[in-house]
């Protein structure tokens, strides 16, 4: 049995009430999720299995570096398992301890926090950690939904990173960069549907024939800033009517989602109106989200294919352009081969 992918979900949270009354912490939704959508693509029984750890950023708990992946997993495909019927029983039953696996990914979920609120205590070593693991493990890949999505944008692709060489690999004192703010048009919440960028799309199989996502979304700040403004190899993943840059992609590094790939109707319904109690929304808006937020849960949404990604992502699996590439360095070879010998 190959090792277990051990994830690092970072608590930025609490779910509102209802919701954590209902489905426990995000980390946990998330481990139900990354699990169920592991064993949804997995071949066989003998799939490797994903381990998560959950850490309290809001009370200063990171994931200590000593823990994090310094090596390149195994090149075997996550999903396949190609041993025969009946080879490796007796390890599977000796299963590996996922507690001495090195953490391989980092996942940041969403929060009512904004990014750029410099009261909140505990966003200023997250944005530190971000870099780090950035600069310093290469090896460690990085998800982040909604808040997760704003503030791994506000670390690496920000003016003064970019500037300062981190997020895009090289320095670029003129860097424009990105920002993160408050929507000037409004909240986005409810049900919308995501116009996939080309580039996004070749790099996961499971894409391929897409040209939309449909996510819940309830956020009311952006990453706001010019599309060509991010930096090659980072990708804009789509845009929306009311929010252009969705998420980013960087190449087996990062991957981010504005929207909720992990809410259901009932969460994003719950959690809209427990912000608009707190906040004291217009009657009207709220009333106008709930009906966008619908009843579609499961096959009504993209949630599932957005999940897959997520976790081929994690499990490092190559995509079209990577494949293309290494094919293309093997026909080469081959070219040169039968070149030398025709010389000969």
């Amino acid at each position: 049995m190959k090792k277990p992918l051990h994830i690092a979900i970072l608590d930025v949270d609490v779910p509102v009430p209802n919701v954590y009354a209902s489905r426990g912490l995000y980390s946990s939704q998330f481990q139900r999720l990354l699990d169920d959508t592991a064993s949804r693509l997995s071949n066989n029984s003998k799939r490797t299995k994903i381990h998560t750890t959950a850490f309290d950023i809001v009370g200063g708990q990171f994931p200590p570096l000593s823990s994090l992946n310094r090596k390149p997993r195994s090149q075997d495909h996550f999903f396949n398992d190609n041993s025969q019927e009946g080879e490796g029983d007796e390890a599977e039953e000796d299963e590996t301890n996922p507690l001495a696996t090195p953490i391989s990914g980092i996942l940041i979920t969403g929060s009512a926090a904004s990014a750029y609120d410099t009261n909140k205590k505990w966003v200023s070593p997250l944005e530190e950690f971000i870099v780090t693991v950035f600069e310093r493990y290469p090896h460690v890949r990085m998800f982040g939904s909604c808040f997760g999505h704003q503030v791994i944008a506000k670390a690496l692709l920000s003016r003064s990173c970019l500037s300062a060489g981190e997020g895009c690999g090289g320095e670029d004192p003129a860097a424009e960069g990105l920002r993160v703010e408050c929507c000037p048009a409004g909240k986005e919440v409810g049900l919308a549907t995501m116009k996939l960028s080309p580039g996004f799309v070749d790099a996961f199989p499971c894409l391929q024939g897409r040209t939309e996502m449909r996510l819940q979304m309830v956020h009311g700040d952006w990453v706001a800033g010019r599309a060509d403004a991010v930096p090659s190899p980072w990708i804009n993943i789509g845009s929306t009517g009311d929010c252009p840059l969705q998420g980013f992609y960087y190449p087996g590094r990062v991957l981010t989602y504005q929207g909720h790939f992990e809410f259901d109707s009932f969460v994003n319904r719950e959690t809209c109106l427990e912000f608009a109690r707190r906040e004291g929304w217009d009657e009207g808006d709220v009333a106008r989200y709930v009906v966008a937020i619908g009843e579609v849960d499961g096959d009504g949404d993209d949630s599932k294919l957005a999940a897959e990604v997520v976790v081929r992502f994690f499990g490092g699996e190559a995509g079209i352009q990577e494949v293309a590439k290494s094919q293309e360095g093997k026909v080469g070879w081959v070219r040169r081969l039968v070149g030398s010998i025709m010389i000969w």
